[in-house]
């Protein structure tokens, strides 16, 4: 079961944490959508208390782009940068940082993040291979891994699907590898 957030500081420190985290501006509906999508925070209180970060000069507004991009954005102010620094690990739970992160993986986009992909295909022996893949972003690495395959068409395929989804493969492995599985199994 979630835990709820429910005190003013609790969802303020989360919603600072979210953008602290992610690390590039947001348009409020996607911030609103993250925050709220794994039931820690209602959207009442997030709006709420968005705007009170906003009030206070914890969170910054940036006007729309004039080449009609995302629209008005929002990031952390270093003030806002302190505080989620400072009170993130008292406040906040292991279970609701972790979960509430890789959540927001989700709806990232590589391409946001400034991720750089490669790949290499390796033969290893008589229609043996190794796929070799990894993603990296302004943190430096994001994954990297190695995967046999047992024929030319197979070594292809993982090759076209990583480079043709580079984002649902770096999605798919953190749902896996943190037993999230729900998220391959249902469709959103």
């Amino acid at each position: 079961m979630t835990e709820k957030l429910t005190t003013a500081n609790e969802i303020k420190v989360f919603i600072l944490y979210l953008l602290e985290k992610i690390g590039y501006p947001l348009t409020f509906n996607e911030l609103a959508s993250i925050v709220i999508q794994d039931d820690f925070v209602d959207y009442f209180d997030f709006a709420t208390y968005f705007h009170e970060l906003l009030e206070t000069g914890q969170i910054i507004r940036n006007e729309p782009a004039e080449d009609g991009g995302a629209g008005e954005t929002f990031e952390l102010s270093e003030t806002g940068k302190m505080v989620s620094r400072g009170m993130s690990s008292d406040v906040l739970s292991r279970q609701a940082k972790e979960k509430s992160y890789i959540s927001a993986q989700r709806h990232l986009s590589l391409e946001k993040r400034d991720a750089s992909m490669s790949n290499e295909i390796e033969s290893v022996g008589a229609d043996k291979y190794i796929f070799h893949c990894q993603i990296t972003d302004k943190d430096g690495l994001v994954f990297k891994l190695s995967l046999r395959a047992d024929s030319y068409e197979q070594v292809q395929k993982m090759r076209k699907a990583f480079e043709d989804r580079p984002d649902v493969i770096s999605r798919g492995l953190i749902s896996l590898t943190t037993g999230d599985v729900e998220y391959l199994i249902t469709k959103r």
